[in-house]
C-alpha cells in the first residue's frame, strides 16, 4: 500500500511547473503613423504575391526563378526543418521507451557435478526479452523543452518568411534599379555625343577668331569629363545586372532580355518603370503583431523563458519508472532448464551537491532570457523606426516624381522652341545642345524619381513585414 501510494502521489506531481506561462509583453509601439496621410477609396489587403502588384513581368519571372534557386531561402527553410526535428527529440523525451535485448552464451567451465564423468562441463543459455522505462516529468522538466522547442520552430518559421520577404524586395529593387541606371548610362551616352558635336564647332569659332582658346580647352575637359561619367555609370549597371544574377541564377543575357523587354512590349520609350502601388500600413498595432522579425523575437524570448524552467527542473529529483520481462533458456550436462522472468519498479533520483553547477545553469538562462527579451524591445523599436522611415521616402520619392514631371514638361517646351528658332537660324548650335543636355538630365532625374518611388515602396513592405493597404483612389506619381 505504501508502495502504490508514493506512485500515486508521483503522478500527482507529474506535470507541476516551476514558473507561470509566458506573457509576450505589449508592443511600445505610436498609436498611429506619424507621416501618413488621409486616403480614399476601397482599401484593399496585400496578398502574399505582392511583388504582382507592380505589374512587372520581368519582377514576376525573377522573383520566381530566386525562389526556386536561392542558397538564402534554402538555408532558411533547412533550419526551419532542423527546428521540426528538434520538436521531434524534445516531444520523444516524454514518451515511454520500449526496448528489447537478446543474448546467448556458450561457456565451459569445470566439472563439479559427481555423477558426470567428464571433467569438464559445456553450457548454453539464451535469453531475451522486452524493456520498458519512462520519465515521469515530475517538475515540468520535459514539458518545458518541448515548449522551447515549439517556439523555436516558430522563430524559424518566422525567420523563412522574411527571407523570401527580403528576397523578393531584393530583387524588384535591383530590377527597378538597373532600369534607372539604363536610363542614367543614356543620358550620359547622350551628353558625350552632345558635347562631341559642339567641340569642333568650337574650334571652328576659336579658328575664326570669335572664341579665346580656353573655350577649346573648357571643351574638351567636357568630353573628357562626359567620357568618365559614362565609363562609371556603365560600371555602376553592370554591379546592378551581376547582383541580379546572383539573386535569381539566371543568365545575364536573360536577365537583360527581361528587363528591357517590358519597355519594348508597353511601347514606353527606352525606360520603363513600373508605377508604386498607392498604399499605406496598417495599424501599428497590427504591423508589430505580423511582422516576422518581431514574430521570430518573440518565440526566441519564450523558448528561453521555458529554457529557465528547464534549468530549475533539472537540479529537482526525477522520478523513473522501469519494467522488463526475460526469457531464459538454459542447457547444460544433457538437461535444459528455461523459465521467465519479470522486474517492475521505480527510483528516483537527485544531485545533493554538483559545485553550483545547477545554479549556474539557471543564472546562464537567465541571463539568456534577457538577452532575448532586449532583442525583441530592439526588434521592436526598429520596425517602427523602419516604418516611419519608409513613409517619408515614400512622401519624398512622390513629391520629387511630382517636381520633375513638372521639369520635364518645361524642358520640352524650351527644347522645342529652341529647336524651331535653330531651324530659323534665329538660334546657334551651342544654345541647342546645352539645352538638349539639360532636357536628358530632367529626364534622369524623373526616372530616379520614379525609381525611389519603387524602392520606397518595397522597404514599406519590408517595413510593415506585408502588412499594408492598397488604395486603388489615392494619387500616383506616374
Amino acid at each position: 500500500m505504501r508502495t502504490r501510494a508514493v506512485l500515486l502521489a508521483a503522478f500527482g506531481l507529474a506535470g507541476c511547473s516551476l514558473q507561470h506561462a509566458y506573457v509576450a509583453p505589449t508592443p511600445a509601439g505610436p498609436a498611429a503613423w506619424s507621416a501618413v496621410t488621409p486616403a480614399q477609396g476601397d482599401p484593399a489587403a496585400l496578398d502574399d504575391a505582392w511583388w504582382q502588384a507592380l505589374g512587372d513581368p520581368a519582377i514576376d519571372a525573377l522573383v520566381a526563378a530566386a525562389f526556386a534557386d536561392s542558397p538564402t531561402l534554402a538555408r532558411a527553410v533547412a533550419r526551419m526543418d532542423e527546428a521540426a526535428a528538434l520538436l521531434g527529440v524534445s516531444n520523444a523525451a516524454g514518451a515511454p521507451v520500449l526496448g528489447a535485448s537478446a543474448g546467448i552464451t556458450r561457456a565451459k567451465s569445470q566439472n563439479t557435478m559427481p555423477p558426470i564423468a567428464s571433467p569438464t562441463l559445456r553450457s548454453t543459455a539464451v535469453h531475451a526479452g522486452p524493456a520498458f522505462s519512462w520519465e515521469i516529468d515530475l517538475f515540468g522538466r520535459v514539458r518545458h523543452s518541448v515548449e522551447a522547442a515549439q517556439r523555436r520552430l516558430d522563430a524559424r518559421t518566422a525567420d523563412a518568411g522574411q527571407a523570401r520577404l527580403v528576397l523578393a524586395a531584393e530583387v524588384a529593387n535591383k530590377v527597378t534599379a538597373l532600369r534607372a541606371c539604363d536610363s542614367t548610362r543614356g543620358v550620359a551616352a547622350a551628353d558625350l555625343a552632345s558635347r562631341e558635336k559642339t567641340l569642333p564647332l568650337t574650334r571652328l569659332r576659336l579658328q575664326a577668331g570669335f572664341a579665346p582658346a580656353v573655350e577649346e580647352a573648357r571643351a574638351l575637359a567636357g568630353v573628357a569629363a562626359a567620357r568618365g561619367k559614362l565609363a562609371a555609370q556603365e560600371e555602376l549597371c553592370a554591379r546592378e545586372l551581376n547582383a541580379l544574377v546572383a539573386l535569381s541564377g539566371e543568365e545575364a543575357a536573360g536577365i537583360l532580355r527581361r528587363v528591357r523587354g517590358a519597355s519594348e512590349q508597353r511601347g514606353a520609350g527606352p525606360v520603363f518603370m513600373p508605377p508604386a502601388p498607392a498604399a499605406l500600413p496598417q495599424l501599428p498595432a497590427t504591423v508589430l503583431a505580423r511582422h516576422p522579425n518581431v514574430i521570430a523575437a518573440v518565440s526566441e524570448a519564450a523558448a528561453a523563458w521555458a529554457e529557465i524552467g528547464v534549468a530549475r527542473a533539472q537540479r529537482l529529483p526525477h522520478l523513473d519508472l522501469t519494467a522488463a520481462l526475460t526469457g531464459q533458456w538454459i542447457r547444460a550436462a544433457g538437461s535444459s532448464l528455461n523459465f521467465a522472468a519479470w522486474s517492475l519498479g521505480g527510483s528516483i533520483a537527485g544531485t545533493l551537491f554538483d559545485g553550483g553547477a545547477g545554479a549556474s545553469n539557471l543564472s546562464a538562462a537567465e541571463a539568456r532570457y534577457r538577452q532575448a527579451e532586449a532583442g525583441l524591445r530592439s526588434t521592436l523599436r526598429s520596425t517602427v523606426q523602419d516604418v516611419e522611415n519608409a513613409l517619408a521616402a515614400q512622401q519624398s520619392a512622390a513629391q520629387r516624381a511630382e517636381a520633375s514631371a513638372e521639369q520635364v514638361a518645361a524642358a520640352r517646351t524650351t527644347l522645342q522652341a529652341v529647336q524651331a528658332q535653330w531651324q530659323a537660324g534665329a538660334a546657334s548650335r551651342f544654345e541647342l545642345e546645352d539645352l538638349r543636355r539639360q532636357f536628358s538630365a530632367a529626364q534622369d532625374a524623373e526616372i530616379s524619381a520614379r525609381r525611389d518611388q519603387v524602392l520606397a515602396w518595397t522597404a514599406l513592405v519590408k517595413a510593415t513585414g506585408g502588412a499594408i493597404t492598397l488604395y486603388p483612389e489615392m494619387k500616383r506619381h506616374e
